[in-house]
């Protein structure tokens, strides 16, 4: 989708309004159009097929594009400020949760790689995967949009828009919010069900990397990256019939022994205090699946 012509943008008051802005600009044909583009323009900026430069072209081009269309369906002249206040800030609203996906997504097919690695014979639906890459690049990407979120209200000149708010109050939340470790938690906690992040808001160190696989001959493995290095060890877990226990471990505790003297320990340890891995069969027997946000899991 490109800006049709800057002719039509100068004729707004030419358009009579026959009926009223839609609750969501999103909620017809076009608007589904539009998210779907969005949702794949942002899998090709994580897949690195689009710079900064042409991501703020395409979120200046879908603003422009949806007030263009709203008004030729004569919803709005085009020059109504609450009219383009709804429109950028639902377009903001799409892209940050798009982001958030993509982020996620791309994560995902990394640890889908690494889970490969493994061979044919093992399991592709039992593994966990992290990269703090991911983590950063989405926040990153976050403020980037509402920059050119707040770049395209001036234009109008129609004030700064709100895109905390935006977020607070968003529906687009089934699968996580708009940060990368809830969209994370959705993956590994909901969907995967083998492990979790306790308090989402918790920053990963930045070249952190782990991956957790249940089943591995008869055992399951975990893996560390910090600083470079990688440390691989066995989980022990065990299964009992009448407790939960010995299918849960904090992954702080497991790899304790790894951190050394190092300077960052105390920054790996925080965030791995975070984080907890788990059988599949803990998962069911808890009903940790179905526990979203911020969550401690027990045995």
């Amino acid at each position: 989708m490109t800006e049709q012509t800057v002719a039509v943008c100068d004729c707004y008051t030419n358009y009579q309004i026959t009926t009223n802005m839609p609750e969501n600009v999103f909620s017809d044909s076009f608007g589904y159009a539009m998210q779907h583009d969005i949702a794949d323009r942002m899998e090709d900026y994580y897949a690195g097929k689009m710079s900064d430069d042409e991501l703020k072209q395409y979120f200046n081009d879908c603003c422009s594009d949806m007030r263009i269309y709203r008004a030729q369906q004569h919803q709005t002249s085009g020059n109504a400020d609450d009219d383009n206040m709804q429109i950028v800030s639902q377009i903001y609203e799409i892209f940050a949760k798009e982001n958030a996906r993509a982020a996620g997504n791309a994560n995902y097919n990394e640890g889908a790689q690494a889970n490969a690695s493994y061979g044919s014979n093992y399991r592709n639906d039992d593994w966990v995967y992290y990269n703090a890459d991911y983590h950063y690049q989405c926040g990153e990407v976050k403020d980037f949009l509402r920059a050119a979120a707040n770049e395209v209200a001036k234009k109008w000149g129609i004030g700064a828009v709100d895109t905390q708010e935006i977020e607070k109050n968003s529906k687009f939340t089934i699968d996580g919010g708009f940060d990368f470790n809830s969209v994370w938690n959705f993956t590994y906690r909901n969907q995967v069900g083998r492990a979790s992040i306790a308090d989402e808001g918790v920053e990963p160190p930045r070249d952190f990397k782990f991956f957790y696989k249940e089943h591995v001959d008869n055992k399951a493995k975990m893996e560390m990256w910090m600083g470079g290095q990688k440390r691989s060890i066995d989980v022990p877990f065990y299964i009992t019939r009448d407790s939960l226990k010995g299918q849960l471990y904090n992954a702080d505790e497991l790899m304790k022994d790894f951190y050394g003297k190092a300077d960052c320990a105390r920054e790996y340890s925080g965030f791995m205090g975070q984080l907890s891995i788990f059988t599949r069969w803990y998962s069911w027997q808890s009903g940790i699946n179905n526990r979203f946000g911020n969550f401690i899991p027990e045995a």
